[in-house]
């Protein structure tokens, strides 16, 4: 009888605990789950330098969640206008437990670009988001005439300004208005001799992409002045390309740089050889890029490029005080033969 009994208090006891898991267990389940932060949400409020750049304003509603610090991969001073800034938030909880890892349609991020977010231990999460910079840009401080050129426009740069604007009056009527990505435009091609030019031009944001973070300055009228021009002189060399201080490239324009011209295409890369752009032609140095002027001997013929401009001359030219050339529709240099009613030697002069 004892035995029984005892057998019987143990199935009790053994029956209880298996009710009490099978009671309980959920239970205790559920709430684990219950303290695991499920969804985040940060805050970037754009502060507008005007001519300077700005940290923004970082904030979280998620409840009992808090900004413990934030790490910027870069030094503020080192910042560029429209260009992605990678920072770390440090998040912390003291009565939730963060998951191991978010996703983005986990994490919502208002005023930056969501890039990962992972835990550090339960109550400590780390959110790394690109955030871009918005500024108002200033005036250029001097506006004048190349002094190599006095149909190309200078003027000074403009802090954190990627474009410029310029519009050429003639006469105080608006002639053309052009964006650019350089300090300086050939305006040769719209400016006549009989009219008084003058230009304008604000510093802006020179794509779409950029005029969202960047805003324009104020028009600024040029003066009569020269100023020299040198170019790019901060950038680097990679190959045939060429990456600019703000880590882009030149693209299907030309480039000033260190005092030579050259010509890149839609793929940064630079160019060689003879080119035709905007209905002219220019021979740029087969070995380096560099465009070259004055008198050139390409493939057993002379040709003579535009010492200002570089571009390729046709017909009559004065390449010194009273030494006159002809050059044919090709641009190659005519020899031992007549021109109109005119001679030119085996040299290419005009002798009679």
């Amino acid at each position: 009888m004892r035995i029984v009994k005892k057998r019987n208090t143990y199935l009790s006891l053994l029956t209880a605990l298996v009710m009490f898991l099978i009671c309980f267990a959920p239970m205790k389940s559920f709430a684990a789950d219950s303290i695991v932060i499920r969804s985040l949400n940060l805050t970037f409020k754009s502060q507008v330098g005007d001519q300077e750049i700005l940290m923004p304003e970082i904030s979280t509603t998620t409840s009992g969640v808090s900004i413990q610090d934030t790490l910027w991969k870069r030094d503020i001073s080192k910042w560029k206008a429209a260009s992605n800034e990678r920072v770390s938030v440090i998040l912390t909880s003291d009565t939730m437990i963060f998951a191991e890892s978010y996703n983005r349609s986990d994490f919502k991020i208002t005023g930056a670009k969501f890039v990962s977010a992972k835990a550090l231990d339960n109550h400590t999460l780390e959110v790394k988001a690109d955030y871009v910079p918005v500024v108002k840009l200033g005036n250029t401080s001097q506006a004048g005439w190349s002094d190599s050129n006095r149909n190309k426009a200078v003027w000074k740069k403009v802090e954190f300004a990627t474009g410029y604007q310029v519009a050429l009056y003639a006469d105080d009527k608006l002639k053309k208005r052009i964006s650019v990505s350089t300090n300086m435009v050939d305006l040769s091609q719209e400016m006549g001799k009989d009219a008084v030019y003058y230009y304008e031009v604000r510093a802006i944001g020179f794509t779409a992409e950029d005029r969202k973070y960047i805003k324009e300055g104020d028009y600024v009228t040029s003066s009569d002045v020269t100023m020299e021009y040198e170019g790019d002189t901060t950038g680097v060399w990679k190959g045939n390309t060429y990456k600019q201080e703000d880590g882009g490239v030149p693209r299907n324009s030309w480039k000033l740089i260190l005092n030579d011209w050259y010509f890149f295409d839609g793929n940064g890369v630079r160019q060689i050889g003879w080119l035709f752009i905007n209905q002219r032609w220019y021979y740029l140095n087969p070995s380096d890029g560099k465009l070259l002027k004055g008198w050139q001997f390409v493939n057993e013929k002379w040709y003579y490029l535009n010492q200002q401009g570089g571009e390729m001359m046709t017909g009559w030219v004065e390449t010194q005080p009273g030494v006159w050339y002809y050059l044919n529709s090709d641009g190659s240099m005519a020899v031992n033969t007549k021109i109109g009613e005119y001679t030119v030697d085996a040299s290419g002069k005009w002798v009679s």
